[in-house]
């Protein structure tokens, strides 16, 4: 549907509320999670991004210890290592603004046999951290109903849907609208969506100007080819990769 819901007077959002939903992006810290493997020019294009739209405080970028229903490829350590060469920046002020936390890949050495869940990793950086969001690309949007903790992830913060060109916007609408009509959002302002559960987050929907580019794409290209698709890692990343013989015997 198309339509917001019908809702009775008194379940219509007022305008305080509707304001308080929306973030203080400039006190908020974006959880850039993913199983970088490996972390391509998209995802630093992606994190960059994120420091002007919205223009959250900062960006952590996450990597995933071991995801519950995706294979990894590679070891914790190369992961590790790819990251901190991919999301490695010339000057202080991006590196203070860019961080990585490895919490994620320290617990997946420590304890192999347990997934990584979000709902577990977000609740441990709230201990911390205030003023949280979630990065998403709009292709992930649709399979939030099957993660770990549904819907009651959807209160531990706000969420960023990170939508690529030509279409990712429309389809991330599309998502956002059902679940409108199933009650769990509500639309609050132009490409903001409020959570019913909670009126304290909500999701935004963003356009991205990130490399149209997969990590799966490039491991079979690295593993068919020898080398990365054109201008889809930085070299640092692609010398690592060669030197190391990752991906070499690979296919996904």
């Amino acid at each position: 549907k198309n339509s917001p819901c019908p809702e009775s007077a008194s379940r219509r959002p007022s305008s305080a509320t509707r304001m308080n939903a929306l973030p203080h992006w400039k006190r908020t810290t974006a959880i850039f999670g993913g199983r970088f493997d490996p972390p391509h020019l998209g995802h630093r294009q992606a994190a960059l991004g994120l420091l002007h739209s919205p223009g959250v405080k900062n960006v952590l970028v996450l990597p995933t210890g071991i995801p519950p229903h995706k294979k990894i490829f590679l070891s914790s350590k190369d992961r590790a290592e790819l990251c901190r060469l991919n999301f490695s920046f010339p000057t202080p002020s991006l590196s203070k603004k860019i961080q990585i936390d490895f919490q994620e890949l320290e617990r997946a050495d420590r304890l192999p046999e347990i997934p990584s869940y979000s709902f577990d990793t977000l609740r441990a950086l709230q201990r911390t951290k205030e003023h949280l969001a979630f990065v998403l690309g709009s292709d992930q949007l649709s399979d939030l109903p099957q993660w770990y903790g549904f819907p009651e992830i959807l209160d531990l913060c706000h969420w960023i849907i990170l939508a690529r060109k030509p279409d990712g916007i429309e389809k991330a609408k599309k998502t956002l609208k059902k679940w409108q009509a199933q009650d769990l959002l509500h639309e609050v302002a132009p490409y903001y969506w409020r959570n019913r559960r909670s009126a304290k987050t909500c999701f935004y929907l963003t356009s991205t100007q990130a490399t149209q580019c997969s990590s799966t794409e490039i491991r079979n290209f690295l593993s068919q080819h020898g080398s990365p698709p054109p201008h889809t890692l930085l070299p640092e990343v692609d010398t690592y990769l060669k030197n190391h013989e990752l991906y070499s015997s690979m296919s996904s």
